[in-house]
């Protein structure tokens, strides 16, 4: 179940922004850990949030102390560090819904970078919401080793994608 809000109705200028980003996670949850606990009847679950950089400034004033807009914040439901130790399958282990957190992606913030670095909205639109769902089943990138675990998986996944390795800047 991917549960999707438009909260800024600048999503409204991309074309059936609900659609493409309900497929693209459904292409991506196959390709990363979650694929271990898929079976037929698992139920999982994902809210998405598309907000603008003003909604998305204050989301990050009051979670995480800082006052500025960013492309893409993810809260996870689960415990990453208790991932981490025993392993995502482990820790779902035989229940049979999964509630995975929250992504909330920031309209003008993405749309300025796609510009900037010279890529393509949907492409850039994709990677974040891959590296959302990697941080909400336990992936980080706040010390260098686990940052390049987390880049190259996000790599060898959008390349499946067809999505150039977004790490090489187009300037």
């Amino acid at each position: 179940m991917i549960d999707i809000v438009v909260k800024s109705k600048k999503w409204v200028e991309i074309k059936n922004i609900e659609n493409f980003v309900e497929k693209t996670i459904q292409k991506i949850i196959p390709l990363t850990d979650l694929k271990k606990i898929l079976k037929k009847n698992f139920i999982l679950e994902i809210s998405v949030s598309l907000v603008s950089d003003l909604q998305m400034k204050k989301i990050n004033l009051e979670f995480r102390g800082k006052n500025k807009a960013t492309n893409v914040l993810s809260f996870p439901a689960l415990d990453e560090n208790l991932i981490r130790q025993i392993g995502l399958k482990k820790l779902v282990g035989a229940c049979e819904y999964l509630f995975l957190g929250d992504i909330i992606i920031a309209f003008e913030t993405l749309k300025k970078e796609s510009l900037a670095q010279k890529k393509k909205f949907h492409d850039h639109l994709t990677h974040l919401i891959l590296h959302s769902i990697l941080h909400l089943i336990g992936y980080d990138h706040e010390e260098e080793k686990m940052a390049k675990i987390m880049e190259d998986l996000e790599v060898k996944i959008l390349k499946k994608l067809k999505i150039k390795n977004p790490y090489q800047l187009n300037f």
